[in-house]
């Protein structure tokens, strides 16, 4: 049977767990900061900070959390040059979302904070709807908003190709801080508390500082 745990704040704002095959209460680790609400489903705990940032902790999971990227590369077909990064003004940009509307361009993709790691460089996906596609990756079509094939054919004007890298959570067993609302994180205006109190509200933050969850022990 799976372990239950309860969760708890104490007068210090350090985080402490109780597990049924346990003896005693035991301190999650402490990274200097004093958390004043949590909340906790199995793996995951979320805690308000006295700075009014939301820290998240993962523990005790056998699987990693990995994230695919994702960016296409789009050309066009021009007179004399051939297929060309050179697009029309009304075309999407070189890298983009599947449908063009997001500029991807590599240099651009970063982690979204030191909690994550890169698996790996980009690479080409060589494979379209379950089609091999050539070593380069490129799927064609009439133009971008068409239906995309693995074989160039006389008409086709535009070209693109898929590029992968997956990134994995690497920040377990500790706290880390989720982007704030703002750019300066010290902002903490009237607005920003009231955002966050709505957020304990809405998400089952206790309001006794403790919190009974069940999951594998870690």
């Amino acid at each position: 049977m799976p372990s239950s745990f309860l969760f708890g704040i104490n007068s210090e704002g350090r985080v402490h767990t109780l597990s049924t095959t346990g003896t005693g209460w035991r301190e999650l680790p402490y990274g200097g900061q004093e958390f004043k609400k949590l909340t906790a489903v199995p793996h995951f705990l979320w805690a308000l900070g006295g700075d009014y940032q939301i820290y998240v902790y993962v523990h005790g999971l056998d699987v990693p959390i990995r994230v695919r990227e994702e960016t296409y590369e789009n050309e066009r077909w021009l007179p004399i040059e051939g297929f060309s990064s050179r697009l029309l003004p009304t075309d999407r940009f070189h890298f983009s979302n599947a449908d063009g509307t997001v500029d991807r361009s590599i240099d651009k993709i970063r982690l979204p904070s030191m909690a994550w790691q890169w698996e790996g460089d980009w690479r080409k996906e060589l494979t379209l709807d379950g089609q091999p596609l050539d070593h380069d990756g490129w799927a064609y079509a009439v133009d971008f908003p068409s239906t995309f094939y693995p074989k160039k054919q006389w008409s086709s004007c535009v070209r693109r190709r898929l590029w992968v890298r997956f990134r994995k959570y690497s920040a377990m067993n500790s706290w880390c801080a989720i982007a704030p609302l703002h750019k300066d994180a010290t902002n903490v205006s009237s607005a920003r508390q009231k955002q966050a109190a709505n957020l304990i509200r809405g998400s089952g933050f206790s309001s006794s500082g403790l919190y009974y969850s069940y999951g594998n022990e870690s």
